[in-house]
């Protein structure tokens, strides 16, 4: 070969393998940075926590000890042996509950940490007082955990911080799965040589010889193959872990993404969700033996499963116990104690997200303002409206409807606006589908009170009153569709009747008669103000409830009546959400505004008074709910969807009942929905107690029967009927059933 050629050659493979280098330089640098990153999203979980409002404890509260009890052990408290507590015990005996709470830091308040005797009596909380007898009146519990945003809804995790491990956990790992791990790097070379003569003779995969650094590479990127070349990607990966992170980091990162065991279609990921679910109990209390039970699963959680398999884990955690004696992490007698506790499991029920339809209705609030990335990774805490009572509340109410029937309730409070409860379905497990917020139907007869609230506030000039005169007669009208003829729900006219009556058993003649005298346009303008749909038509048949909407739409616009005519510019459900270092970066800010006269609303509910009315209402009755409450059906004329919408001074229940795919009901309202609201308003008034609602200035009552809705003190049944000042009635008491006659008939 010439000189020149050979130098050609050799320039030519000089360049090639320069490239080459460089190229591998290069791709290793790009992956370095890849898994650098997607380690420090992943392998150090700082996912963003999802919480409930605080719940308080008050005196006068309808309480249960066990309901009590039930909320301490939501919030991961512990029953003590004695009254001498610490922050996060309770000790019950006989009607005093003695419980040390936790402090915890608020957006704009800290909730203290307090010793406290809650004495229950009769099922409502008799006193509140520090243990010295001080009447301290109530106290504050720290917010419940709704869902951890981790970007993947099946899998249980609850995260904890190295410093937060028993070191009877840590050592257990240790001695078990790499027991030089605080003395080699990333790979462990005495144990991959003996790993790797094992594996030549036996020409395949048979011994790990894996580190914690390896098994966490393999966890996070890797497949579970048993092959040379996914072994010697773990191992670079691995090398360019341990360059860039801590051993504590890598551990810590391990104990929180380490595979324990599965319960159906969610894993259970990290020591904190396993000591959750296998003992009902927080990590940092597990017990030595505990703890070696853990340990000993990450080998194969499913073979040492103690729920299943209980010999073999009993058998696994004695061969940790005896590796941790070995290493001298535990002595002797703790050993001896250990192997003699029982495994006794406790499972927890997996609540990967509590309140699941409300935690994905957030989740959509979230992403118009937080990317996915942030939501999943940097730590937020982020505080909701939610109050767990009342979401067990209106989740046992809507359980009880007829069971073919899909359903939906939403709970709001009307001061605030706040979301307190949503219930989008049947079963979250079955259909995700949110029908609180997502579905939308025709709202039937609920749309009545809006029309008569305006016809109250604009015609009073004119004298209009809960006792002004209706004919219920015939009516034809010709619409740009056509010729229309509403029909009254039984096909029936009445003839002449008061505007009380023909409310409160929701006559259809009346209203169409009555909402064309306010005016179709004001009227669709008004719904569509209170958020009930957009460009909704002006026609008659906005009088039945033609309009379409969600049950949250319909919660939020009932607030009117219960809050003197105000509503909340949109429905509240994220109060705060707070960095990793608790700073403030979003707040919602209460906003209202004003869509009725607070006089017209308050006539509304003293008709629709749900212990005075006999109209369709009136099923309410049966369901001891305390204090002033009011409520009204909605049946489509189709019967396809039922609604109620029922409220009390401080809080509005609205339930749909239907089928998804809008099959007939065959049933009324009043028979279905009206029942969901009653449960639930029952509960929560036994709960937070009975009020009464505000009467405003310019209200005037008179005496008005409660059959016939006539005015007079000569009334069989006289109930106090409220009237916008002006309008009350002049002509004094009716005198015999002449003048009923004639007042009747308008005579």
């Amino acid at each position: 070969m010439k000189k020149k050629t050979k130098k050609r050659v050799y320039l030519i493979a000089g360049i090639t393998a320069g490239l080459l280098v460089a190229g591998t330089a290069f791709y290793g640098y790009l992956l370095y940075v890849r898994i650098t990153a997607l380690f420090i999203s992943r392998g150090f979980p700082s996912p963003s926590i999802v919480y409930a409002a605080p719940s308080s404890v008050n005196k006068g509260m309808g309480m249960t000890t066990r309901q009590l009890v039930d909320t301490l052990n939501r919030l991961d408290y512990h029953a003590a042996q004695s009254p001498s507590l610490v922050q996060g015990q309770y000790f019950v005996a006989g009607p005093d509950v003695y419980l040390c709470t936790r402090g915890f830091s608020m957006p704009t308040f800290a909730i203290p940490s307090v010793q406290a005797v809650v004495r229950i009596s009769r099922d409502s909380i008799a006193d509140v007082t520090a243990p010295d007898g001080t009447e301290l009146g109530s106290i504050e519990l720290e917010p419940e955990q709704l869902a951890v945003f981790f970007g993947d809804d099946f899998k249980m995790r609850i995260p904890a911080a190295l410093p937060s491990l028993p070191d009877s956990l840590i050592n257990a790992v240790i001695v078990t799965e790499d027991v030089r791990f605080f003395e080699h790097g990333a790979l462990d070379m005495k144990g991959l040589f003996r790993a790797m003569i094992a594996d030549l003779m036996a020409m395949s995969i048979r011994e790990g010889g894996s580190t914690i650094t390896q098994q966490l590479v393999k966890i996070l990127f890797l497949s579970n193959r048993r092959t040379f070349s996914r072994k010697a990607k773990e191992a670079v990966m691995a090398l360019m872990i341990a360059h860039r992170f801590t051993k504590a980091q890598i551990l810590n990162a391990y104990l929180n993404d380490v595979y324990l065991g599965q319960s159906g279609h969610i894993s259970i990921v990290g020591m904190g969700a396993a000591a959750k679910y296998y003992f009902s109990k927080s990590v940092g209390n597990l017990s030595i033996a505990q703890s070696a039970l853990l340990a000993g699963m990450i080998a194969s959680p499913n073979k040492y499963s103690p729920i299943d398999n209980p010999r073999e884990a009993v058998q696994r955690r004695n061969y940790v116990l005896s590796r941790m004696l070995q290493y001298h992490v535990i002595t002797y007698s703790q050993y001896l104690a250990a192997l003699g506790e029982p495994v006794s499991v406790t499972v927890s029920p997996i609540h990967v997200k509590q309140a699941p339809y409300f935690v994905d209705y957030i989740a959509d609030q979230l992403a118009h303002n937080f990317s996915r990335e942030l939501l999943t990774t940097n730590g937020l805490r982020i505080f909701t409206t939610l109050r767990p009572a009342v979401q067990h509340m209106a989740d046992a109410a809507l359980a009880k409807a007829p069971q073919q029937l899909e359903g939906a309730l939403v709970v709001m409070q009307p001061q605030t606006g706040d979301i307190l409860a949503m219930v989008g379905g049947r079963d979250y497990n079955e259909s995700q589908f949110n029908r609180a917020v997502m579905s939308r139907r025709q709202i039937g007869s609920c749309v009545k009170p809006f029309i008569y609230m305006l016809a109250f506030q604009n015609k009073a000039k004119d004298g209009f009153s809960q006792v002004t005169a209706i004919d219920d007669a015939p009516l034809k009208m010709s619409t740009g569709a056509g010729e229309w003829e509403p029909q009254n729900y039984d096909k029936r006219f009445l003839g002449n009747m008061t505007v009380r009556y023909a409310l409160q058993h929701s006559i259809n003649i009346p209203a169409v008669k009555v909402s064309l005298q306010v005016g179709l346009d004001a009227i669709a303008q008004q719904l569509e103000q209170l958020g009930l749909g957009t460009d909704i038509p002006a026609f008659p048949s906005i009088a039945l409830g033609s309009t379409s909407t969600s049950p949250l739409d319909l919660c939020r616009a009932y607030t009117i009546f219960a809050n003197a005519g105000y509503e909340p510019v949109a429905p509240v459900s994220i109060k705060a959400v707070t960095d990793m270092n608790d700073d403030l970066i979003y707040k919602t800010a209460l906003q209202f505004k004003p869509m009725g006269s607070p006089q017209a609303c308050y006539v509304v509910d003293n008709v629709l008074l749900g212990s005075e009315t006999e109209g369709t209402g009136r099923g309410l009755r049966q369901f001891d709910i305390q204090g002033q409450y009011a409520g009204k059906t909605g049946t489509t004329n189709d019967f396809r969807d039922a609604w109620f919408a029922g409220y009390t001074p401080d809080v509005v229940a609205v339930a749909w009942v239907g089928y998804d795919n809008e099959e007939r009901i065959g049933l009324p309202a009043a028979a279905v929905a009206l029942p969901v609201v009653g449960r639930f308003l029952a509960l929560y008034t036994h709960r937070s107690g009975g009020k009464d609602f505000d009467v405003p200035d310019g209200v005037r009552f008179a005496c008005v029967d409660r059959f016939t809705g006539l005015a007079g003190n000569r009334a069989t049944d006289c109930v106090q009927g409220a009237f916008i000042k002006g309008t009350e009635p002049q002509h004094g008491p009716l005198k015999g059933i002449v003048d009923w006659f004639r007042h009747l008939f308008g005579n």
